[in-house]
């Protein structure tokens, strides 16, 4: 069971990225998160001493629950294909609801030994799911582009065109 204190220190996580999922990363403060989260900024200190360890808290969060749900998906998926598949609807879950990995990129970009090392093994994963390597990187650098194109804002596409590539990559994932 979680204490008292981990549960306000997640409360304040989650608000802090829903903040940033509103709000460019610039614009975070331990005023406006503490604010967010209801609480006075001597509360928010106790349990982040700088803007830096919250953020770096932000981030590990982002990158458990996009593991975490990585796994779930997978649990889901049977056959050929299935962890790609798990890839991609993870994926198009976190984009749906704001690409919160976005912020972990954002936050860790000038360190991205973290996440890099993270990626890195679900793409040794993803080469092992029996697909074609050139299926699995097209699939990978299609998601990619999904999520810079939110980040940076260029020629970002509809939901419908959305939902259309990510049903196309889903296809390719079937060997029939």
């Amino acid at each position: 069971m979680s204490s008292k204190a981990d549960l306000k220190r997640s409360h304040i996580i989650q608000m802090a990225i829903q903040y940033l999922k509103d709000n460019d990363l610039s614009t975070l403060t331990l005023d406006k998160i503490a604010s967010s989260a209801n609480i006075s900024k001597g509360g928010l200190l106790y349990h982040f001493k700088t803007k830096d360890t919250l953020q770096t808290a932000i981030a590990e969060t982002i990158m458990n629950e996009v593991i975490q749900s990585y796994e779930h998906f997978v649990s889901l998926e049977q056959g050929t294909g299935r962890l790609t598949r798990a890839f991609i609807l993870a994926s198009q879950k976190d984009l749906a609801s704001g690409a919160a990995l976005n912020i972990a990129i954002q936050i860790m970009q000038n360190d991205h030994s973290v996440i890099s090392t993270i990626y890195e093994c679900l793409l040794d994963e993803l080469f092992q799911d029996g697909l074609e390597q050139s299926v699995v990187h097209l699939i990978r650098l299609t998601i990619d582009g999904l999520y810079y194109s939110q980040l940076l804002n260029i020629a970002p596409i509809s939901d419908e065109a959305t939902k259309g590539v990510f049903e196309q990559l889903m296809y390719m994932t079937r060997k029939d």
